[in-house]
């Protein structure tokens, strides 16, 4: 087996390792040695596999295109008793957590993460670096754009589009197309509050989505308000 390495030491981090059939090295970095100690990590040990045990969308999104710049093997990393169609398609770097159902012609993402008890359902899309968080159901043909986050036991009906940079509180239940860059909750899902994507320069794409969902916990969801149909 080929050395493997997982990037990150919390609870994520454990949860892939315990996946895996051997024992792997947590690798854990700063943002002033990340840079050298992946490239490290890469040029030393070919062959060897790297496992994104990284939570956030923000810190994962980083971490994967640094890796896949220098090269690096990032297999998915899925659980022994999940499902998964076999016309399904796994991106590289993707995490299937225990229980979870991947379901006909489905596409999963670059890094994304499916979590336990989840159900992607046939020909559903999920863009790069979305996260479905436990308990999580997307009907059949739901289309999700990149760097979503849906929380705990939320659901989507089917044959809905999701845009970009969007975030479903935990819970909610979304019966009609959501555009990019929002924050919906309820049920049915209303709009919390618009998200505004930061610079190009200023962070990575992930970053907003995080910050906002981290701002949305500790002050409350506010006043719900329609989404305009898409």
């Amino acid at each position: 087996m080929p050395r493997a390495f997982v990037i990150g030491a919390g609870g994520h981090a454990r949860v892939i390792a315990s996946l895996l059939e051997e024992t792997p090295e947590f690798l854990t970095t700063t943002p002033a040695t990340e840079d050298e100690r992946l490239s490290r990590a890469v040029a030393d040990n070919p062959g060897a596999e790297f496992y994104l045990g990284l939570g956030t969308n923000r810190d994962r999104a980083r971490v994967a295109e640094k890796l896949r710049t220098l090269g690096a093997r990032m297999p998915a990393c899925v659980a022994p008793n999940v499902f998964v169609a076999r016309d399904a398609r796994l991106g590289a770097a993707a995490v299937i957590c225990p229980g979870a159902q991947i379901g006909s012609r489905a596409q999963v993402g670059f890094a994304c993460i499916v979590n336990s008890l989840s159900s992607v359902d046939h020909d559903c899309v999920l863009g790069d670096y979305t996260q479905v968080a436990a308990g999580v159901t997307l009907g059949g043909s739901v289309k999700v754009g990149k760097n979503g986050f849906f929380g705990i036991k939320s659901g989507v009906i089917p044959n809905l589009t999701i845009g970009d940079n969007v975030v479903i509180i935990a819970g909610s239940l979304v019966t009609r197309n959501v555009p990019d860059c929002v924050m919906m909750g309820g049920n049915p899902a209303r709009l919390i509050r618009r998200l505004q994507p930061p610079a190009p320069a200023a962070a990575s794409p992930a970053s907003f989505v995080d910050q906002d969902l981290a701002r949305y916990e500790r002050v409350g969801a506010g006043k719900p308000h329609d989404v305009p149909s898409t």
